[in-house]
């Protein structure tokens, strides 16, 4: 299939309608509209988004399009496993600690420490999202086949493979980043690194399915580490049965705060690595 986007289009199209290896089953399928976070979340309507492109050494976006932050990377029965079983309650947690945050900033409260007094299904919220990531990247599905196949059968009980971590943090702002495989290092100032295999930012949650073997040490801190993301993998060992759990509980080292090392005042001191064969980059914004 040609890729019929503007020059310098970063990253694989995942946006271009046509039959190809699904994220999640791998069987080759018309592909749909994978909404990342899922539209229960707001990601719909008015949200735009756009591929990134680099021309004349210029950072920019495509056209944006209203109608959210999607990629068409899972086929319609995985994409309808998400919406139907684990996606309203993504759509529940985003919705209570939305609410939380606006009532703390009308009632000039502090900050919650360590995590807002909401209430969560953890392992419907994980596997919600996961989902999501398969969509971002064919090659999630090649690097981890047995987590794809936990997700696809619905298995109670989840274990993350070795080398790969699921992380959280509060995000509070209307830019909007979905993206997958790609490394970060920071060339000035203190010495770290960001990699993903698959990251969502949207308000009022930030996600990241990182590595979570060592061996960076040469290149710092992982930005991660430093800024005390919530780990998460364990809530994919809660059962579809289980509802609501305070969230104080489930991160007791709390949940931090953060922005995307590229959106911040900072960004030109980071160096972004990643293949146009499997990662794939979209950004945009919630309107006012």
């Amino acid at each position: 299939m040609s890729d019929k986007r503007p020059p310098g289009t970063l990253g694989v199209d995942l946006r271009t309608p046509g039959l190809r290896p699904c994220g999640l089953c791998g069987e080759v399928r018309e592909m749909t509209k994978a909404h990342v976070p899922p539209q229960v979340a707001g990601n719909r309507g008015r949200v735009t988004s756009a591929t990134v492109r680099v021309h004349n050494n210029a950072r920019s976006l495509g056209r944006l399009a209203a109608g959210g932050m999607w990629m068409r990377g899972l086929c319609g029965d995985c994409n309808s496993l998400a919406g139907l079983t684990y996606d309203s309650a993504y759509g529940d947690f985003a919705k209570a600690l939305d609410t939380y945050q606006r009532a703390r900033t009308l009632l000039h409260l502090p900050q919650a420490d360590p995590a807002p007094p909401v209430r969560v299904a953890p392992g419907r919220v994980a596997r919600s999202i996961l989902i999501g990531m398969f969509a971002t990247t064919p090659q999630l599905r090649v690097m981890f086949p047995g987590l794809a196949g936990d997700l696809c059968e619905r298995r109670d009980h989840i274990t993350l493979p070795d080398g790969a971590s699921l992380r959280m943090a509060l995000y509070p702002l209307r830019w909007t980043r979905l993206a997958s495989m790609f490394n970060n290092y920071r060339v000035l100032g203190r010495r770290q690194y960001y990699n993903v295999f698959s990251e969502v930012y949207f308000r009022p949650l930030a996600w990241a399915l990182i590595p979570s073997d060592r061996g960076y040490e040469d290149l710092g801190e992982s930005v991660f580490d430093d800024l005390g993301w919530a780990t998460v993998d364990e809530w994919l060992q809660y059962g579809d049965d289980v509802t609501a759990v305070d969230l104080r509980d489930l991160c007791r080292h709390g949940v931090p705060n953060v922005r995307h090392p590229l959106s911040g005042p900072e960004q030109d001191n980071w160096v972004q690595l990643f293949s146009d064969k499997i990662t794939a980059i979209i950004e945009g914004e919630i309107p006012r």
